[in-house]
C-alpha cells in the first residue's frame, strides 16, 4: 500500500492531467492519448489512483477544475527506479475502437514488458529495470512512441497534415507553452 501523501499526490497529478486531456478533447477532437504521469515513481497502485483522479467527474463547486477525462481513451506511464508502470484505460463508448489490453500488449512488445492484468477497458502492464543495462525512464520514450504508433496504425491518432509540421509561432502570438 502506497502512503497517503504519494497517493494524495498521485491523485492531484491525474487530476490535473484529466483537465488538460479532457480540454485537448475538446477542442482538437481527439479520443487517445499517451502521457506520462511523474508522480506515481513507476507504482501500478499510484498509477491506478492517478487514472482515477484523471477520470473523476469534475465538481463545479470546487475552485480548481479535475479530473473530467473519463470519456477519453489515455495510457498513462510512469517510471521509477526500479521498473516503468502502465496503464491503459479505454472508456465503454469507445471499447469497439480499441481494446486496453490489446493496446497494452503491444506497447510492451516494443520493450518486452510484462502484462500484469487486463480486460477491453482497463490495462496494466510493467517492465523491470536492473539499472545496469535496462532503465525505466529510457524504456518510457520507447513505450510512448509505440503507443503512438499502435494508435495511429488503428486509425486513432490523427496524422498531422504535411504542411503544417514545420509551424512555430510568431513570439508575439500571444500562446503560451
Amino acid at each position: 500500500m502506497a502512503d497517503s501523501k504519494k497517493m494524495k499526490a498521485a491523485v492531484k497529478e491525474g487530476g490535473k492531467k484529466g483537465v488538460e486531456l479532457a480540454g485537448c478533447a475538446d477542442m482538437g477532437g481527439l479520443e487517445f492519448f499517451t502521457t506520462q504521469i511523474e508522480s506515481a515513481e513507476g507504482d501500478l497502485e499510484l498509477l491506478v489512483a492517478a487514472m482515477d483522479g484523471a477520470n473523476k467527474e469534475p465538481d463545479p463547486n470546487e475552485e480548481e477544475a479535475k479530473g473530467g477525462s473519463g470519456m477519453v481513451g489515455k495510457m498513462f506511464l510512469s517510471s521509477g527506479d526500479k521498473q516503468l508502470a502502465l496503464l491503459a484505460y479505454v472508456p465503454e463508448s469507445k471499447t469497439d475502437k480499441c481494446n486496453a489490453s490489446e493496446w497494452m500488449k503491444a506497447v510492451l512488445a516494443s520493450c518486452n514488458g510484462e502484462f500484469v492484468e487486463g480486460d477491453a477497458k482497463l490495462a496494466k502492464g510493467k517492465i523491470a529495470g536492473d539499472g545496469e543495462t535496462r532503465f525505466p525512464l529510457k524504456d518510457k520514450d520507447t513505450c510512448q512512441a509505440a503507443s503512438v504508433s499502435w494508435l495511429k496504425e488503428k486509425g486513432l491518432f490523427p496524422q498531422a497534415d504535411g504542411d503544417d509540421d514545420d509551424w512555430v509561432p510568431d513570439d508575439d502570438a500571444g500562446i503560451e507553452w
